[in-house]
């Protein structure tokens, strides 16, 4: 599967996909949730009645579709066609169990029917999990390409395209919709130029697939060529795709790109462009990924750090459910206060190159050390490293400008949150010194790539081992 770092995007898949999962699951829910409360002894069987009446032809007509049309689908294995056949059976058992239930008065005798029922809904839901993992790990980060290539690759294979693949390619200007409306949301006309030029490509292949479904005819070359330009092409649009979101947030009120995402939503969410609940998943999504990120043997005084930007995102996830808008600015400070100051925490104590994509995408991670007597930050001794095996000939000059590159990421970033810091002047002067020796660094840097001498070498490491000094003054705050 790609791993995009275009999170928005996906968080908004995952999030059309649980909510597509919670509505195909509310009555069932509702039948097993007043069942309970009847084995409890309360008199709720009209309601139970009612439902039941809806649910019991619901799933008859969605049995009898699925055996006729599952077992040609090439998105079912014929494990998960046997476990959706038996849940969605032992689901219409279980509601027949319950109305047959509904002379019997409330208490302990409806139990066994409603755990039955529970079982039922668990198994289902295991089989619609197993599915949607197959769909997930395919070789794009857009769901629907993803089944349609598991289509296309089944036709190779020799299966003939049935209702099913029709089906799905009815519903390739809906995809095509949603893809170009997210570009639309895009203010500057040049990034929205390369999306459209990666998303044209992608949709001529598309419909060359549409119409060869349609006719029932298609080489196995054809497939072939056109199964391998849609992957290239959909990278292709997610790679520009991230590089834009990932530039625009690396510059945000924060050093984390994932919080200044939360930032973005709640923009969002002030605007009424989305609902209280979206922006109050993508706050769980950021602590989620946060947590994920932080290396597990840190500094204590760090993990106090993230502690308490934890704290401030599940506060702030609180209040935005309960629709507190004033309460909710007002914690937006804070949220940026926390972040800057877990950023200086890691910046100045991590031991771990894993905090690396931590802060502002890069970071200026503890880590690498020139003496023990002299610490460097690790992305500055990487470079020194990367450069002088540049100049003995050992390696290329490809990852040396990688490492360039997040060093000036890096220094763009912390330019943008000196204004608005807290800190003291004199931490504000010693942290645009070492800003200032970064940047003459990395011009260095790029004249060495074209130019390699040992002469250009010592230079840049007098800059960066001056800059690495001012770094290590630079004291953690402690709040």
């Amino acid at each position: 599967m790609l791993q995009s770092p275009f999170m928005e995007l996906s968080w908004r898949f995952s999030r059309e996909r649980d909510k597509l999962s919670r509505m195909s699951q509310t009555i069932s829910d509702s039948i097993l949730d007043t069942s309970r409360k009847i084995s409890q002894g309360e008199d709720q069987k009209k309601a139970l009645a009612e439902l039941l009446t809806q649910a019991l032809p619901a799933t008859q007509h969605q049995l009898d579709s699925f055996l006729e049309h599952a077992p040609q689908n090439p998105e079912f294995t014929q494990e998960m066609v046997e476990q959706f056949q038996d849940g969605l059976r032992n689901l219409k058992s279980s509601f027949e169990q319950l109305e047959a239930l509904l002379g019997e008065a409330p208490g302990p005798a409806w139990s066994e029917a409603s755990e039955h029922l529970h079982r039922a809904i668990v198994a289902i839901r295991k089989a619609q999990s197993a599915h949607q993992e197959l769909i997930e790990d395919g070789d794009t980060s857009h769901l629907y390409l993803n089944r349609l290539l598991v289509h296309l690759r089944a036709w190779q294979a020799g299966r003939a395209p049935g209702p099913m693949t029709l089906g799905l390619v009815q519903a390739m200007p809906h995809f095509e919709q949603d893809l170009r409306s997210f570009i639309d949301e895009f203010e500057d006309p040049a990034v929205q130029e390369r999306m459209n030029t990666h998303v044209e490509r992608l949709m001529d292949t598309c419909h060359e697939v549409v119409e060869a479904v349609q006719d029932g005819e298609a080489t196995k070359d054809e497939l072939a060529h056109w199964i391998s330009q849609m992957v290239q092409f959909s990278q292709d649009l997610d790679q520009t795709l991230a590089e834009t979101v990932e530039s625009h947030l690396a510059v945000g009120p924060t050093p984390f790109p994932v919080v200044n995402l939360v930032n973005a939503a709640m923009d969002r969410y002030l605007g009424q462009l989305i609902p209280a609940d979206e922006l109050a998943d993508t706050m769980d999504q950021c602590e989620d990924w946060l947590r994920s990120q932080l290396p597990g043997d840190t500094d204590p005084a760090m993990n106090q750090a993230a502690e308490e930007l934890f704290k401030v995102l599940q506060e702030m996830r609180q209040t935005t459910l309960s629709g507190d808008l004033d309460l909710l600015i007002s914690q937006r400070e804070s949220l940026f206060a926390a972040a800057e100051n877990l950023a200086m925490f890691a910046a100045v104590l991590s031991p771990d190159e894993g905090v690396v994509n931590l802060v502002s995408v890069e970071g200026l991670s503890g880590g690498g050390a020139a003496t023990e007597e002299r610490p460097m930050p690790a992305l500055l001794a990487t470079i020194i490293q990367q450069a002088e095996s540049y100049l003995s000939g050992s390696q290329n000059s490809e990852k040396l400008e990688e490492s360039v590159q997040a060093l000036e990421r890096l220094v763009t970033s912390t330019e943008g949150q000196i204004s608005r810091s807290r800190d003291s002047a004199e931490v504000k002067q010693r942290t645009q010194q070492a800003l200032q020796l970064l940047s003459e660094a990395s011009n260095q840097l790029w004249d060495f790539v074209e130019s390699a001498s040992e002469e250009r070498l010592n230079t840049i490491e007098d800059l960066l081992c001056e800059a690495s000094d001012v770094v290590n003054t630079l004291a953690p705050r402690r709040r």
